[in-house]
């Protein structure tokens, strides 16, 4: 993978580059639109000259024409293509008498037939409108709301109370029932092409709202590629399972009553995955729209396949994994056709028709070819092509780029960029989408991640922008600057990176606004907290309004020499401090987490700590003390002065297989085994952050003290475990949880509660595989062979008179993690982990009749068998759920918060289930 360089390139600079310096754009059309999909469909294509026809006038002759056919319906209400005809015209001629050319129209309505009714009453009274989601939370409405300034606002009056009360001056049309028809006089009033048509709101880089304008030509371009990709005409019935507030749900709307089809919508705030399912079977859906992570989530509860006469299913927004395609064809008809669409809401870019052939060690699938209307190409930080295979950033020319950004109630430039004559056409505009990406030899384009301003704080990959953004969200901070530092110590060398932050006050800022920034950090994920954080009169900048880095970091050279000194004298004042368990951990905390503790109230696990420091940590108390420690005394009291406090009352440590992660009350708990080794500390990172109203109980391998011989057999796991489980919660619903090896022995604890007859309401199994020896010889081969091939990869980058410092280099790297662990681990740690695995070889699965809900990685290695392939001999039905991370990572600081979220929301879906109506809902409140 070729290495491209965070620094970016300012969209004028871009814009020029790919003016003068000749940027090579990809090669298009090599394949056609509908490659691989239904070429044999008969449909009406939309023509070049359909691209300079206005919307609603396209509109009205497809409502002629089709009078008396369906064209949009929800539970309660549908419309044929007359009636939907007459509503907007009446709605348009009352938007244009109530307001000026120019003003943008705000619709606030849920997910009803009126709504695309309300999109093109504004087109046809030349007014371009906002879809605002009355769902969204009343802060990102207040946000959206201060730069839309809309004019006039269509909307439902049981859906329009927060919005009255955040806007109270904007006029307001309650939209309670189908608007009269228009006089027989009315026309529609002229929108321009390429004004302003649609603008949607998105989250934005830095969290508040960016409002992004669209012409009615970007969204045409969109409806030409979906139309004759796809081969849509008026037999097909769509169902969009994405907000109509997005570009997403526009585009639909818009694609399909150009086509004559009709519009099926469905509320997904309260519709559930049955509700899906029986919708897109009973209303005989042809074309289905899905974010890969909902079909996750859908698709295992359909028991049956999705019916003949769903032909396409489109998925866009999110990676896409050759998983998915795998789930996908087994609920599906063998002729349906799969079609990945990769766009932004500032430009359409690909689509293709999946075709499995294309398929190799990547669990991602391509985002397309580059295709007609769009020039793409890969650029390093200077503007120019990087070599063929190798990452650059995916930029995107076309007259079909968004026109700016909606600000302050008119349309800006932002980051969207006039790309002047290059492309024959003065209207074409630049955007720079910030994916990285490489070329495939096939042609297909692989998309690799995000540039931004990224850097590696402990392991975790941090977004200095997202940094920056968090602590702007405290109302009296006016400017931030974060860098990335070395750690300092006492002395010799400092040590690895960690974050630096400086922020400048408002004026009138209070005292406390140091405190509150700190208190504010902890919310956020622990690798974005600053180690560092300074308050200064004025962050430097360049005239550009970029950060200027050289003279921040003379500053923080002169803050580092300082907080040096200071921590060498605290460390001076230590020596003769009669405290020396104190001492001590200080020392060893400064040691591990290289930072010194500033008070009493420091948490180890807030300045960094993890579970691998945490042992180490534990280990080097052991050693500094003289004492015999329990590995899980550090999550029991975390914070120093308490770590003291417990070292001075010398806890024992006895076995105790229950261990609290986090308190709770009011529901079940949830109880979670950990993988080979048995210690709860791996998977404390991320269940300190989950919002489960429950406790949280890991469950500790025997053995850990050194006194007690490990289980033998997972059996006897299961039934010690059982009984304490038992002891802590006499009756279920009970909610078990594994990670790796320990998903096996959370398995045989509910196989066991269920023969008993105890209600069992989850069962997490995270990453859980059989023991290795028990995987099929493809899956060995496949890994091997992969690795011999990165490997081989590794040794000939380098010239040849180093291969053999390379083959020893990367020999060191790839033992390096397993050697580190066998130093730092303690014999019973290891002992543990041995009679683990013989236990795991050993054990022979039952059956569960019930639901098993497989966590899987994202990142889980290519070749391993499939979780749904070892579990669905040995349960009822799987529910597959997809977190962040690998196999090692997915509890790491960088995606605890990810899988906290997982594992919360599926715990609450159970609760659901199992509890009185509405239980978990109000304990959750």
């Amino acid at each position: 993978m070729g290495k491209l360089n965070p620094v970016a390139v300012t969209g004028h600079a871009l814009g020029r580059a790919a003016q003068s310096s000749g940027v090579q754009w990809l090669e298009d059309g090599k394949h056609s639109l509908d490659w691989n999909g239904p070429t044999s469909r008969i449909f009406t294509r939309f023509r070049d000259e359909d691209l300079d026809r206005p919307i609603i006038d396209q509109f009205e002759h497809v409502a002629h024409r089709h009078r008396n056919r369906l064209a949009v319906t929800d539970s309660e209400t549908s419309l044929s293509y007359a009636e939907l005809w007459d509503g907007l015209s009446g709605l348009a001629e009352t938007i244009a008498a109530e307001t000026k050319p120019g003003d943008l129209i705000g619709i606030v309505l849920p997910t009803c037939s009126m709504f695309p009714l309300a999109m093109l009453a504004c087109l046809a009274a030349g007014r371009p409108f906002v879809a605002l989601d009355p769902h969204y939370p009343d802060n990102w409405l207040r946000q959206v709301l201060e730069d839309a300034r809309p004019a006039l606002i269509v909307g439902r009056e049981d859906f329009l109370g927060g919005i009255e009360t955040i806007a109270p001056t904007t006029r307001v049309i309650h939209l309670t029932r189908l608007p009269q028809a228009a006089r027989k006089s009315w026309r529609p009033t002229e929108l321009g092409l390429d004004q302003a048509a649609c603008v949607v709101f998105t989250s934005g880089s830095t969290g508040r709202p960016k409002g992004i304008v669209n012409s009615q030509r970007n969204l045409l371009q969109r409806v030409a590629q979906s139309v004759n990709a796809a081969h849509i005409n008026a037999e097909d019935r769509f169902l969009t399972l994405a907000s109509l507030c997005t570009i997403v749900g526009v585009r639909d709307t818009i694609t399909a009553l150009l086509a004559g089809a009709s519009v099926h919508l469905l509320d997904l705030q309260r519709a559930g995955a049955r509700d899906i399912l029986n919708t897109i079977r009973r209303e005989a859906i042809t074309i289905l729209f899905a974010f890969p992570a909902l079909l996750r989530s859908v698709i295992p509860y359909g028991g049956e396949r999705a019916g003949d006469a769903l032909r396409l299913v489109r998925i866009g927004g999110d990676t896409t994994l050759w998983t998915d395609t795998d789930l996908l064809r087994g609920w599906l008809a063998p002729d349906t056709a799969i079609q990945l669409i990769y766009a932004a809401t500032e430009a359409p870019m690909m689509q293709w028709f999946v075709d499995v052939s294309c398929r190799i060690d990547d669990p991602r699938i391509p985002i397309g070819y580059p295709l007609p209307g769009n020039r793409l190409a890969l650029i390093d930080e200077h503007g120019r092509n990087t070599p063929p295979g190798e990452v650059g950033e995916l930029i995107v020319e076309s007259p079909y780029v968004a026109l700016g950004l909606w600000v302050d109630g008119r349309c800006a430039a932002g980051s969207i960029e006039s790309s002047g004559e290059s492309s024959g056409a003065p209207s074409c505009r630049l955007f720079r989408t910030g994916d990285l990406a490489r070329q495939r030899p096939d042609g297909l384009l692989e998309r690799i991640g995000r540039k931004d301003r990224q850097v590696k704080i402990r392991g975790a990959r941090v977004d200095l922008d997202g940094v920056e953004a968090f602590l702007r969200r405290h109302p009296l901070v006016c400017d931030v600057g974060a860098l990335a530092r070395p750690a300092i110590k006492a002395s010799g060398a400092d040590g690895g990176e960690t974050l630096v932050a400086y922020v400048s006050a408002r004026d009138g800022a209070h005292a406390g606004l140091f405190d509150d920034l700190k208190e504010m950090m902890r919310r956020a994920p622990t690798p974005m907290r600053p180690g560092r954080l300074y308050l200064v009169h004025k962050i430097p900048r360049l005239p550009s309004s970029k950060l200027d880095l050289r003279v921040l970091m003379a500053l923080d050279e002169v803050n580092v020499q300082n907080e040096r000194a200071n921590v060498a004298a605290a460390a001076e004042l230590s020596h003769g401090d009669g405290d020396s368990i104190a001492r001590t951990v200080a020392q060893v905390w400064q040691e591990v987490l290289q930072t010194p503790v500033s008070g009493p109230g420091d948490d180890f696990f807030d300045a960094g700590g993890d579970s691998l420091k945490a042992i180490t940590f534990m280990i080097g108390l052991e050693r500094a003390l003289g004492l015999e420690l329990s590995l899980t005394l550090i999550m029991e009291a975390p914070k120093f002065a308490g770590l003291c406090e417990a070292l001075r009352e010398h806890r024992t440590t006895r076995y105790v297989p229950l261990v609290t992660l986090k308190p709770g009350d009011g529901l079940p708990p949830v109880f979670i085994v950990p993988g080979l080794g048995g210690n709860v500390a791996g998977l404390f990172p991320m269940t300190r952050l989950m919002t489960w109203p429950g406790a949280v109980i890991g469950i500790q391998a025997r053995g850990l003290d050194g006194h007690e011989p490990p289980h033998a057999t997972v059996e006897a796991m299961a039934a010690e475990y059982l009984r304490e489980v038992k002891a802590r919660q006499p009756a279920g619903p009970y909610h078990l949880c594994g990670y790796s090896f320990g998903g096996t022995v959370a398995f045989e604890m509910a196989r066991r509660l269920s023969e008993s007859g105890d209600e069992v309401a989850l069962v997490g199994l995270f990453d859980a595989t059989m023991s290795p020896l028990r995987w099929p010889l493809r899956s060995w081969l496949s890994i091997v062979h992969r690795r011999m091939v990165k490997f081989i990869a590794g040794v000939i980058a380098a010239p040849i008179d180093r291969w053999p410092s390379a083959v020893w280099r990367m020999g060191c790297h790839g033992c390096g993690s397993l050697r580190g662990f066998l130093k730092s681990a303690r014999t019973s740690v290891l002992k543990v982990a041995a009679s683990g695995m013989i236990a795991s070889a050993r054990y022979r699965p039952g059956f569960y009749p019930g639901e098993l809900t497989l966590f899987t990685p994202v990142e889980r290695e290519p070749g391993l068998p499939s979780l749904q392939a070892i579990w669905r001999k040995h349960a009822c039905t799987l529910s597959i759920v997809e977190i962040a991370g690998a196999h090692s990572t997915m509890f790491s600081a960088t995606n605890a918060e990810s899988t906290a979220a997982s594992l919360t929301r599926s715990l609450l879906a159970c609760a659901e289930r199992t509890l009185p109506p509405g239980a978990a809902s109000r304990h959750y409140l």
